[in-house]
């Protein structure tokens, strides 16, 4: 009996390790463009996450979102990757998103780094299918990459960049208005680099999701 109720206390005490370590769950909200987080977890001062952006290889961020909207379950996500240039001493940040929009900022330092992560906006799952979403499922996965693999993921931002600048990035987006019970071709495209890959980290939130209209409400 004693030893079934140490067993139940060192569970117990691991699960409550894990909610302390969890950060603080981003902010969603419903807008013109669908459902969108911001107010990212404050990840990249975590040891774990900060040695692996020195390294100078890309690191992705993964974000996969479930929700049940008026138009049933939906998905989506949403994907940032990293990489320190050791040479120029700068921070390279790609991003895209399930509208099909990719960006690329170069930063100078870790703290302007960490000011682009907190002002970061992500469209999770596109309009109309997030219409009626009241409470979504997020994941966010820390994905490590080695030398060939970082150069598969620059290559696949670039042909992004390409695909937007000509116009493609419209089309495909457009695809995602459809996705229901299964991933959308956008969120295809957005994981097929990091699918099979260990994570160095995994966080798992329940968000409540707001509106414009709701959040001033409140206010």
């Amino acid at each position: 009996m004693r030893r079934a109720l140490a067993a139940w206390a060192l569970v117990l005490l691991a699960l409550a390790s894990r909610l302390a370590a969890l950060p603080p769950a981003p902010a969603a909200e419903t807008a013109r463009d669908g459902l969108a987080i911001s107010r990212l977890p404050p990840i990249l001062g975590d040891e774990e996450v900060r040695r692996q952006l020195g390294t100078g290889l890309t690191t992705s961020f993964v974000f996969e979102a479930s929700a049940r909207g008026a138009a049933g379950r939906v998905r989506g996500g949403a994907r940032v990757d990293v990489r320190y240039d050791l040479w120029d001493e700068v921070y390279i940040v790609s991003r895209v998103d399930v509208t099909g929009h990719a960006a690329r900022a170069t930063l100078p330092s870790f703290e302007r780094l960490a000011e682009w992560w907190r002002e970061a906006r992500l469209v999770v799952v596109r309009a109309p299918a997030a219409a009626g979403v009241l409470s979504a499922d997020l994941e966010l996965r820390v994905i490590p990459f080695s030398q060939a693999e970082q150069l598969d993921a620059q290559r696949w931002f670039s042909q992004a960049l390409s695909a937007e600048r000509s116009g493609g990035a419209g089309a495909v987006s457009d695809a995602a208005e459809d996705a229901s019970e299964s991933f959308s071709q956008v969120i295809n495209l957005l994981m097929a680099t990091s699918i099979g890959r260990p994570a160095l980290l995994e966080y798992r939130w329940k968000l409540p999701v707001s509106t414009p209209a709701s959040a001033g409400k409140k206010r």
